[in-house]
């Protein structure tokens, strides 16, 4: 509160500058803070707490990539909609698991290509794949991607700017399963592929 409110007096960039810089590690940080209190949760055995309402993906979505397309300009990221994307899902929830899926697509792939996010909605689900082109990860690592507090091969030893937990990629897998969903992952040589499920009925 004390960040946004020095933003707004006008003061000077060096203020402005070291106010922006507050804010956002005060996102971070929050980030990180609700990261480890869904992962207690689910170790809890409570799995993660969903309150779904009527929404539409599209939109949800279109402003998700927008956030993430602030963040990281130097990336391209596409989204294809096709189908009915209205429903009744946590909106919030889903804007998470896309989120988490499309950083890891940035932060792994080639950033000479761009990162495709595309849904396909019919009667039963919605169905939404984020690909990236990148060196292909080996059958031991797509095994155990989804385990918590894990990091990319490459990754595992190296001091993340981000504050990475190794929890992304779990939790949005337990929010596609609080959906009554999943997640699933594919990789070779041509792309990376990450394939969320969501019934429209659970």
């Amino acid at each position: 509160m004390t960040a946004v409110y020095l933003a707004a007096l006008n003061a000077g960039d060096k203020i402005s500058q070291a106010a922006s810089r507050m804010i956002h590690s005060g996102a971070r940080m929050q980030a990180l803070l609700d990261d480890m209190l869904d992962f207690n949760r689910t170790k809890l055995g409570l799995g993660i707490s969903i309150s779904p309402t009527n929404v539409d993906l599209a939109n949800l979505f279109a402003d998700e990539l927008n956030l993430v397309r602030a963040a990281h300009p130097d990336h391209q990221i596409d989204l294809v909609m096709v189908g009915d994307t209205q429903g009744v899902w946590d909106g919030k929830r889903l804007q998470q698991l896309l989120g988490n899926l499309v950083l890891n697509a940035i932060k792994y792939g080639s950033s000479a290509l761009p990162v495709q996010v595309v849904v396909n909605a019919t009667d039963e689900e919605v169905r939404f794949e984020v690909k990236n082109n990148g060196v292909a990860m080996e059958q031991q690592t797509l095994d155990r991607i989804f385990e918590p507090l894990r990091r990319g091969p490459d990754q595992e030893h190296k001091y993340d700017a981000d504050g990475n937990l190794g929890l992304g990629l779990y939790i949005a897998r337990e929010v596609a399963k609080a959906h009554g969903g999943d997640v699933e992952a594919r990789s070779d040589k041509a792309e990376t592929v990450f394939t969320v499920r969501l019934p429209r009925h659970q």
